[in-house]
Formats: C-alpha cells, sequence, structure tokens
C-alpha cells in the first residue's frame, strides 16, 4: 500500500496514548512494523511551543517514513502546526472517543462534523506536501455510521489514506470489532483503507489495503513478524530502548504497563509485576526479570 510515495509493505502500528512513545515504535519497528505512528500530538501545544508536545514527536531514525498524529478542530491551527513538522506523513485524529478530547471538538467529535474534517486536510494539505491521512471510526452513537460522509470529506480534500476502527466512539474499546462494516466502508472508498480493531494478523485481505494493530502489539511486538518472541528478551530489550531516551522513573513506569501484558500467561508472571511494581530504578526492573527468568517466583 502507498501512502503518498511511501511504499507501506507490513502492519501499521496504532497510536496508543501512554504506549507508543519512541522506545516502544522503535521496538515494533525491529520486528517488523510497516509504519509507526506517533501518540496523539495538540496542534495548539504544538503551535504554541509546549515543551511535552515536542517530547511527543521525536522519532527514532528507524522510523521511515515516520509518522506524527496530530488532533485539534481548527483547521488554521492544522496549517500552522504543518509548518513546524519534519516528520514524514502527518496522521489526523478524528475517532478518539475519550471525553476530555471530544468535549472540545477533537477526536471522535469531528465524526458528527464531515465539513470541518475536510476542511482541517485541506488546509494541511495547503500548508505542506507531505501525505495527510486521517484516523477515524464507524461513527459516534452505535448504529449512527457516520463514517462514510467524513471519509468522502477528506478523500475529497486530498487525504492519501483512511484508518477505520471498527467501533462507534460511545462503545470506547467494548465489545467487538464490527468487520463487516469495516468491509461495506473499504468498498466504497476511493482512498487506501486501513482496517483497525481486534486485528492481530498483519496480513490484509481485499478489500483492506492494510491493518493497524494496536492491543495485540501490547502483548507481543513480534506480531509484526508473524511470531512470538521470548517475552525476557522483550522486555530487556524494551527497557534498554526506554534508558535510551527517558529517565528511570519514566523507565520503571512504563515497564509497569507493559509488563502486565509482556507476561501474562507466563509462570511467575505474577510475581515479576508485583516485584517491578515495588521497583525504585530499572536496576531493580531487571533484577526481577533475572529473578523471574531463573525460576525462583515459580
Amino acid at each position: 500500500m502507498f501512502i503518498g510515495k511511501y511504499d507501506i509493505k507490513n502492519g501499521i502500528l496504532a497510536p496508543m496514548a501512554g504506549y507508543t512513545d519512541i522506545a516502544f515504535r522503535e521496538l515494533c519497528k525491529s520486528y517488523g512494523a510497516g509504519l509507526t505512528v506517533t501518540e496523539m500530538v495538540s496542534v495548539r501545544g504544538l503551535v504554541h511551543g509546549n515543551k511535552a508536545t515536542s517530547d511527543l514527536m521525536r522519532v527514532a531514525n528507524s522510523e521511515k517514513p515516520s509518522c506524527i498524529q496530530l488532533f485539534g478542530n481548527d483547521p488554521a491551527d492544522f496549517a500552522r502546526a504543518a509548518e513546524k513538522l519534519s516528520c514524514d506523513i502527518i496522521d489526523v485524529n478524528m475517532g478518539c472517543p475519550m471525553p476530555k478530547i471530544v468535549k472540545n471538538g477533537d477526536g471522535a467529535a469531528l465524526i458528527k462534523d464531515p465539513e470541518r474534517a475536510g476542511a482541517i486536510v485541506r488546509a494541511l494539505k495547503n500548508a505542506t506536501d507531505k501525505p495527510v491521512t486521517v484516523k477515524t471510526r464507524l461513527g459516534y452513537e452505535t448504529g449512527n455510521d457516520g463514517a462514510a460522509q467524513l471519509i468522502e470529506s477528506v478523500a475529497k480534500a486530498g487525504a492519501a489514506a483512511v484508518a477505520v476502527h471498527g467501533r462507534y466512539a460511545e462503545q470506547r474499546y467494548t465489545g467487538n470489532c464490527d468487520l463487516n462494516k469495516l468491509k461495506a466502508l473499504a468498498h466504497g472508498c476511493s482512498i487506501p483503507f486501513i482496517a483497525n480493531g481486534d486485528i492481530a494478523d498483519v496480513k490484509a485481505e481485499p478489500p483492506f489495503s492494510a491493518v493497524m494493530i494496536g492491543r495485540a502489539a501490547l502483548a507481543d511486538p513480534a506480531v509484526f513478524c508473524g511470531g512470538r518472541v521470548d517475552p525476557f528478551e522483550l522486555a530487556r530489550r524494551h527497557v534498554a530502548l526506554l534508558l535510551e531516551y527517558f529517565d528511570e522513573r519514566y523507565t520503571v513506569n512504563q515497564c509497569r504497563k507493559f509488563f502486565v501484558h509482556y507476561f501474562k500467561g507466563v509462570r511467575g508472571g505474577k510475581q515479576l509485576r508485583d516485584a517491578v511494581n515495588r521497583a525504585e530504578n530499572a536496576s531493580d526492573v531487571r533484577f526481577a526479570l533475572d529473578k523471574a527468568q531463573s525460576g525462583v517466583y515459580n
């Protein structure tokens, strides 16, 4: 699948707030992810030079092409933000269902306003020659399929591709992804269509151009290369990458979140997670990994 001039040959890592930082993206890239996308970045924060926003936009050398996801609702803000970006692809979040995002008219709120969604893409296209993609959902309220109108609007405005999560915004992450509705949308889509939601296989079957993987990658980043990696090897690689980019406090906090996924069902996994929850630094985390792997927690 091509996004602009970029040939994306494998599954795409979904942007996930609090998880897809530069370290995890580089980890997934090393296991074959065809494209990695940053956590969503506020266009307002970007325009006003917020430091936290700058940290979110860091990309690894391995992220080729690189993709930064933006959120907001003012086309003028997006145009100004585009001038500050050095990535290869710009993605716009039009699907985040979280109340703190939606109440400001951002994220999934744009499903209700396809004209504004198109205006945002048009503003970006007028401000930059980078390809622009959109991530959204089936609709806002269950049964109200607003995605078709949004997709038509952003496609006419020049979007290079669209990714659709197969749930409604009000569902958040409950219930099941509706694959049939995703297929119906893909059949009627004039631009590359990326399927997202409950997907754990990188192979994209027609009518989908590609698949985007989120929670399955949290459990096993090797999903992108079709096999399961040893969780201890995975954890150690992740710790090393976290320390390359972040301080020890952040590293330990991320280990607490990710190890819940990496060691689910692994013998001694609960004791390992308990030890990491008590860890004060990265050395404590590595010591807990050594004990678990040697069988002390069995």
